[in-house]
């Protein structure tokens, strides 16, 4: 297998496949889906907030603004639910199955932060749900220029480099989860460290109804101090062996061959091939739509 060219980008085929594009749908529909309830839980509230004052005093009106938005919020949030409906999801889907082809609704959505991206061969495809291709049925080939290729078997060479991209894509996901809790501790304590040194007290109010502050004691301000240099340095050390820099060569290493250091391995979990996947595919993304 030759090494990947750069550090950052594993060695996998291009070509995208019908599982990739059927992947894009399910989370563009499931996107839209989330949206049109957020458009509903915010018109009911808007339409409630408008109406209710009404119904509990006789000197309050309805607010008619606020439930003509509301209602128009409510019909933006059905319109999603309706149109974007497991239903039609998987009919799209069954369709690109048998044929290759999308609607043309749906294809113009594909892009951006929905934009079809290669997957390995260990991540969900929606093409096998029940009810999506018929037992029966061989699918269709494609026609014309269709980015998309029919479901068959992956070589060797390409199920390796899956297996590659999973396992960096894991690392990657191990690495932001060690960077987040390193800075964790530092987060909290800078709250506490501003309260200490008195950061947060202020001198420009004059009126004599305010409430007097006396200045922090040198001993609060160092402890505050020493606080957020606890933290920072923790912080500094937990995260050393996490850099980026430190991804790139461990990445260039495993593409070209060598065994991914044990005690690196030992760490990885499920969630953290879920966090770097999710990742490299919007920096996949981000990198289309610059191309684009």
């Amino acid at each position: 297998m030759p090494p990947a060219t750069t550090a950052a980008t594993p060695a996998f085929s291009s070509t995208l496949t019908r599982a990739d594009t059927a992947r894009a749908i399910h989370e563009l529909f499931r996107s839209r889906r989330g949206g049109g309830t957020g458009w509903l839980a915010l018109g009911t509230a808007g339409i409630l907030a408008s109406t209710l004052p009404a119904q509990q005093s006789t000197s309050a009106g309805v607010w008619t603004p606020g439930v003509v938005a509301g209602s128009a919020f409510l019909l933006i949030g059905l319109n999603k639910r309706i149109q974007f409906r497991p239903g039609r999801e998987r009919q799209v889907l069954r369709e690109l199955a048998a044929t290759g082809h999308l609607p043309p609704n749906v294809a113009r959505r594909l892009r951006g932060n929905y934009a079809s991206v290669h997957g390995s061969a260990s991540e969900d495809n929606p093409l096998l749900a029940k009810g999506i291709i018929p037992s029966n049925a061989a699918p269709a080939p494609l026609s014309g220029a269709a980015p998309s290729a029919p479901a068959v078997a992956a070589a060797p060479a390409q199920l390796l480099a899956d297996a590659r991209t999973d396992t960096l894509d894991a690392v990657r996901g191990l690495f932001m989860k060690r960077r987040t809790a390193g800075a964790w501790p530092l987060v909290i304590l800078l709250p506490v460290a501003r309260i200490l040194t008195g950061s947060g007290a202020t001198s420009s109010n004059t009126s004599p109804y305010a409430p007097k502050t006396s200045p922090p004691s040198d001993n609060s301000v160092g402890l505050g101090l020493g606080l957020m240099g606890a933290g920072l340095v923790y912080m500094l050390v937990h995260n050393a062996p996490y850099t980026n820099n430190r991804y790139l060569e461990l990445s260039q290493a495993y593409n070209n061959g060598q065994p991914l250091p044990t005690r690196f391995r030992e760490k990885l979990r499920p969630r953290h091939l879920e966090l770097g996947r999710k990742y490299r595919q919007r920096m996949e993304r981000k990198a289309q739509r610059r191309r684009g």
